[in-house]
């Protein structure tokens, strides 16, 4: 059995890891939309448009960190929007799917029918250190 070059190695690695990046998406570098909670969590989100569009699938990145800067692991996340001057919700179910990296959360299936305000509810359910759960909800108000 003829043996494989080194070069064909070490390129599977890099289309492999290629293929991980483009899976979990590129985010904006910046916050599209922040809010921080009464007890002083930060949400940052970035999405993979920005900025951000109308009828189109794509996915949020949600950044949690704590009064002090820290990353809030194994939070679980809760997210439902809609348009209360149109009396209606968002026209997807977006989830949360992962945390591909500590204190960041992968939402997926947003998207934005129509132009107008929007209003997000977040609710959190997180621990901070040694301290029971923490429930809060916090709500973002946007225009597109």
């Amino acid at each position: 059995m003829a043996s494989l070059p080194l070069n064909f190695f070490r390129l599977s690695a890099c289309l492999l890891l290629l293929g991980a990046q483009a899976a979990m998406g590129q985010f904006s570098d910046e916050p599209v939309l922040s809010v921080q909670t009464s007890k002083g969590i930060t949400v940052d989100i970035y999405s993979e448009i920005a900025p951000i569009d109308i009828n189109r699938i794509h996915s949020w990145q949600l950044r949690l960190t704590d009064a002090q800067g820290s990353p809030v692991s194994n939070a679980q996340i809760e997210l439902v929007g809609g348009m209360p001057e149109h009396d209606h919700g968002m026209p997807t179910q977006p989830q949360i799917t992962g945390e591909p990296e500590t204190g960041s959360y992968l939402l997926e299936g947003m998207r934005f029918h129509m132009p107008g305000k929007w209003l997000l509810d977040i609710k959190l359910t997180y621990a901070v250190g040694t301290e029971d759960l923490i429930v809060e909800t916090t709500e973002i108000e946007f225009e597109l």
